[in-house]
């Protein structure tokens, strides 16, 4: 029965948005009588037919702001909320998650750019990350080529000189077995392992959110449960070709590559060769940071602007439920959230700046308790390695999207660490999910690249 109200509310709230000038309009076209009554409620049943309304009017207006792909975010991180609805306390929600996410996203919007150590002068780095980031694409396979695995991956990447894909598995979709390839770089000197993350960004976000466990054998260190999983099968099914290529290409080494969940997959083996990582997107999978299993190990970890998945942890999506548990929580009417909820926040008269004041605070002081005391119950998982941000020059903030995005897209490489990405920001638009797809990290590196080239490796211009 619920199913069908949602479809029908879906239709109902589409018919009655269009052409309606006014959340009014859009009232009167639903055919509710009593608009002041409607707009002024300060709770919804959450299981009633006027929320799932009310959630229909939200993700429509959302979507004429954002577009479709911010709907499936919303949707993809109420279903990683519900994994921990208890400790949330969803079930006392006065409106529910989805309409209280896009209010959360107007204090994340006006933080500032996370915590750099200086921009990347390492032209030789810069140039193995640039090339690395094509195997890391490789392991998703070309779609057009279908039962040849090994073309598929071959093509990929770019069908490169002295490259040979020996070993190649593209299943339809999977976490704990994911797609991967192995390749012999005999130009490079190098044994590659590429693995592949998920085809879609709302796979990526729930299949990242999942809980910590301890490694075996190293006593004190946490990771990601399924993805600890995964490394697991991965290594299982390709030991016997990576320690094959090693014996027969002596004094090759190793290198492992992907993108998404794929990134966070560094598997020991027996050769013990000199190993190195390159992640592209990788999602928080290794805590604590200063565990000794940690130390030596080479990984080289890209996050392009505000992608949402080296964010997506079990903790930091506790702590956005918390966010949005306080704004829900406001004294503030659906008329006041409604109106807010646009992609220019800015206060259109008193009543909405006091409203939107109310909001901003809740969400920092959420903040700032997050950081006077961590949860218990959600240890905190880092993305493991050196990490690198990109910023795009040109935009407010060099984050938030633009309806007509006109600047000139001016890439820069910053050294950063994992703890300054140890939040899950409803920030960015429509970029929070852009910024993932991995053409925008080999954008974002070879635009990097020219650039250096260009200024003859000097930055010190660049504010």
């Amino acid at each position: 029965m619920a199913t069908n109200w949602f479809g029908s509310a879906h239709e109902s709230v589409t018919n009655a948005i269009a052409n309606a000038p006014s959340l009014q309009a859009v009232a009167e076209n639903l055919g509710i009588k009593d608009f002041h009554q409607w707009a002024s409620a300060k709770a919804f049943d959450l299981h009633s037919a006027v929320h799932e309304q009310a959630v229909e009017l939200v993700k429509t207006k959302v979507k004429g702001e954002f577009g479709n792909e911010v709907i499936d975010m919303l949707d993809a991180l109420s279903e990683c909320m519900r994994k921990i609805s208890e400790e949330l306390k969803l079930k006392e929600a006065k409106f529910g998650i989805t309409l209280a996410l896009p209010l959360v996203s107007m204090q994340h919007n006006m933080l500032e750019r996370p915590d750099v150590e200086g921009l990347l002068t390492d032209r030789a780095l810069l140039d193995e990350a640039a090339y690395w980031v094509d195997f890391a694409a490789g392991a998703y396979g070309k779609e057009d080529i279908k039962g040849y695995d090994k073309a598929s991956v071959n093509v990929a990447i770019g069908e490169k000189s002295g490259v040979e894909v020996t070993v190649a598995y593209l299943p339809a979709k999977g976490v704990q077995m994911p797609g991967h390839f192995v390749a012999v770089d005999r130009n490079n000197r190098e044994v590659v392992l590429g693995i592949r993350g998920t085809t879609t960004l709302s796979d990526a976000l729930t299949d990242a959110v999942g809980e910590a466990t301890q490694v075996p054998g190293c006593p004190g260190l946490l990771a990601h449960k399924a993805m600890l999983a995964s490394a697991q099968a991965v290594l299982e099914k390709t030991r016997p070709a990576l320690e094959q290529a090693l014996r027969d290409h002596s004094g090759f080494s190793l290198v492992i590559t992907g993108h998404s969940l794929g990134a966070g997959t560094v598997t020991p083996l027996k050769a013990r060769p000199r190993m190195r990582c390159f992640a592209y997107a990788p999602p928080p999978v290794i805590g604590p940071l200063e565990h000794r299993s940690l130390r030596g190990l080479v990984i080289h970890s890209f996050i392009n602007r505000a992608d949402v998945v080296p964010r997506a942890s079990l903790a930091n999506v506790f702590h956005l439920g918390l966010e949005a548990m306080a704004v829900d929580g406001l004294d503030l009417d659906f008329q006041h959230r409604f109106n807010l909820m646009r992609r220019d926040a800015s206060p259109e008269n008193e009543e909405e700046n006091k409203a939107k004041k109310r909001i901003v605070e809740a969400v920092k002081e959420c903040q700032e308790a997050r950081h006077a005391k961590p949860h218990e119950s959600f240890p905190p998982l880092f993305v493991a390695g050196q990490v690198y941000w990109i910023e795009w020059l040109g935009q407010e903030g060099s984050v938030q999207d633009a309806k007509n995005d006109t600047a000139e897209r001016a890439p820069r490489i910053h050294l950063s660490s994992a703890r300054a990405f140890q939040a899950l920001l409803m920030r960015g638009g429509t970029n929070a999910l852009k910024d993932h797809l991995c053409g925008g990290y080999k954008e974002g590196l070879e635009g990097y690249k020219n650039h250096l080239k260009a200024s003859g490796g000097c930055n010190c211009t660049i504010a």
